[in-house]
């Protein structure tokens, strides 16, 4: 069950140089992107920051229906803020968008990816959550066949994380050496 009460992170919001959008910044709860990438934008800076509740509440959902745990709201440091980026916090929660967002995570799914660089190659599974709430992940060796069946089924895990590292691990004891790689 996703439910999350009242949760507040920290962000800046900052007005951006071309076309003079305004963004709002999550970089401590997206660590790898999150300074350099807003989760939401607005004509306005209101409209940015009513934008940011909502699109937040979406990525927290996110997180727990992955069976992730939801970070912890790390503060930003003030001295890592340049001119122009206002330091702000945005609260939100998830009854306040419940219905949309139960909707939208219907179609939920994962891309779990390994890129042969050499071959300028990609070799993909996907993972669909089961009845269970644990991630199914498929691999299909002709990609022109439709559907997932069990025939399909690579393996069935918990986190994301444990999904990439068997994918991967299949696709270098499996794949790479039937092909002779």
């Amino acid at each position: 069950m996703i439910s999350f009460g009242k949760l507040m992170f920290p962000a800046f919001v900052q007005q951006e140089a071309e076309g003079g959008m305004f963004g709002v910044y999550f970089p401590t709860l997206f660590q790898e992107a999150g300074w350099d990438y807003p989760l939401s934008r607005g004509k306005t800076r209101s409209r940015a920051l009513k934008n940011a509740e909502k699109d937040l509440a979406f990525s927290l959902a996110g997180i727990l229906y992955d069976n992730e745990e939801l970070p912890e709201a790390i503060p930003i440091q003030s001295n890592k803020l340049s001119q122009g980026m206002e330091l702000i916090n945005v609260e939100t929660s998830f009854e306040q968008y419940a219905e949309e967002i139960l909707e939208h995570l219907k179609g939920r799914h994962w891309h779990i990816g390994y890129y042969i660089e050499e071959k300028d190659e990609y070799i993909e599974a996907i993972g669909f959550k089961n009845d269970k709430g644990m991630w199914d992940i498929f691999f299909e060796d002709n990609p022109e066949e439709e559907g997932h069946t069990e025939d399909n089924l690579l393996f069935t895990v918990r986190l994301h994380s444990e999904a990439e590292e068997k994918f991967k691990q299949f696709v270098e004891d499996v794949i790479l050496k039937r092909r002779g790689d």
